[in-house]
């Protein structure tokens, strides 16, 4: 099957003001194939257009770029600026008016979205023009007469529809006679070289030749994932720590980490009093603060000797122990789903020595909170990545709520793809713990795709 042409669309909302850098194109072209730019709304222009475009260009991506129509303001007024803002170099994409609004201005209605295409049109001579929009506003807000909605047929569509195998398309266009869709608003910011937590994705409709042939640009090469930073491991010491979108408890919260999980620092503050972290487990990645992360070697852990039965935890919270008794010193907890490696038991076989497999923690637990793994199943080596945008993640052992669960993803954990039910609304997954079962589709949306 071939790969699906795929980029983002951006705005002043991927830069964060709290930092000099801005979108990192460079690192955007690996990831992507194409980038698209709002230049603005009403009467403002995007605050970091100017900056996005040639910057952009630079690192070798085609671009679009959109206008947010604004029914407050003059549409011809709109049509002006957007065009003085492109001067000659119009990008290698269409020019797409972002029909969404609802304020309600003098301005609003269909009539004057074509009064704003009509005056985009005498400025940019035969520069390809097209309407992005959804498909529920389109039906509230578009004409009812044939005439008058066949008018827009010849604007090429950018449709915006999330958790959904195929998007909705409104009339006057047929089914699959879209050009972009915009297929979620939760990409992996950092991923394609944002300060944003999240972006927008879309799909071209067509392979990499249709692409490079419809916008006379080179042909697409496949993405070279980038590399993130490497950095100094540490070691959570809090119970339990708030993984943020920025350096501050002001910022809100994207996950957590637990006791004694296993981090690599990418990033810091001026003060080194925040670090950005990523978990080795599983990528989640954000800001948490320094003071409960404790540095340990680069050396990664041994593994646990061959050959030893392993278990699942089936308690919320588990403690590890130094000795097989709850009076014995705590040396860290499992946390509901982790994956243990059996090393010895006591006599009665209450009380296993287990080592955690993602990051070696070791030590005795209770057996009652165990369950023994008949068999581990071999990880998928090509399945697609998915991130988990619940909080919590029921994995079931079926596709469907009546059955039973076997455990559960949390916030931004990255699984695997196995397969998927017949209606597309359930997926098999697998974690990065072994961990496999069902989950409901609408809450994993595809990673570093």
């Amino acid at each position: 099957m071939a790969r699906k042409i795929i980029g983002p669309d951006v705005s002043f909302y991927q830069d964060s003001p709290t930092t000099p850098q801005g979108i990192d194109f460079v690192r955007m072209n690996q990831a992507a194939d194409f980038v698209i730019i709002r230049a603005g709304q009403n009467l403002w222009p995007d605050s970091d257009f100017k900056d996005n475009w040639p910057r952009a260009k630079q690192a070798g991506l085609p671009r679009g770029s959109y206008w947010f129509y604004d029914s407050r303001a003059d549409p011809k007024q709109q049509a002006d600026l957007w065009a003085s803002l492109l001067g000659s170099d119009r990008g290698e994409l269409p020019m797409f008016a972002d029909l969404e609004e609802t304020y309600n201005g003098p301005f609003a209605g269909w009539t004057y979205w074509k009064t704003f295409l009509e005056r985009v049109r005498s400025l940019v001579g035969n520069k390809e023009i097209g309407i992005y929009t959804a498909y529920y506003y389109w039906q509230n807000n578009a004409p009812t007469q044939p005439a008058d909605l066949e008018y827009f047929h010849h604007y090429p569509l950018w449709i915006a529809n999330y958790a959904t195998s195929q998007p909705l398309v409104p009339k006057p266009w047929i089914a699959d006679e879209w050009l972009f869709w915009q297929y979620t608003a939760s990409g992996d910011g950092f991923y394609y070289g944002v300060e944003s937590l999240e972006i927008d994705l879309n799909y071209f409709n067509g392979d990499a030749q249709a692409f490079a042939n419809r916008f006379h640009v080179p042909l697409p090469q496949d993405p070279v994932p980038p590399p993130d930073p490497s950095g100094n491991r540490y070691r959570v010491t809090a119970g339990s720590l708030y993984v943020r979108s920025g350096p501050g408890t002001t910022y809100p919260s994207v996950g957590y980490l637990v006791q004694n999980d296993i981090v690599e620092a990418l990033a810091s503050n001026a003060d080194g009093s925040w670090l950005r972290v990523r978990r080795i487990t599983d990528g989640l990645t954000g800001w948490a603060s320094s003071t409960y992360l404790e540095k340990i070697s680069t050396t990664p852990p041994p593994p646990p000797p061959p050959g030893g039965d392993q278990y699942r935890v089936t308690a919320n919270y588990l403690y590890v122990r130094q000795g097989p008794g709850s009076g014995y010193p705590s040396n860290g907890y499992l946390v509901k789903g982790d994956i243990v490696v059996k090393l010895e038991a006591n006599a009665d076989g209450s009380w296993l020595r287990v080592q955690r497999l993602t990051d070696s923690l070791t030590g005795w637990a209770s057996s009652t909170y165990l369950q023994k793994i008949t068999s581990s199943p071999p990880p998928p080596t090509d399945g697609q990545k998915f991130r988990v945008t619940a909080t919590s993640l029921n994995i079931r052992e079926g596709p469907g709520t009546q059955y039973k669960a076997v455990g559960y993803a949390k916030l931004n954990d990255i699984v695997t793809g196995i397969g998927i039910n017949a209606d597309q609304t359930w997926r098999q997954i697998q974690k990065s713990d072994g961990l496999t079962g069902w989950a409901y589709a609408r809450y994993l949306v595809p990673y570093g795709t």
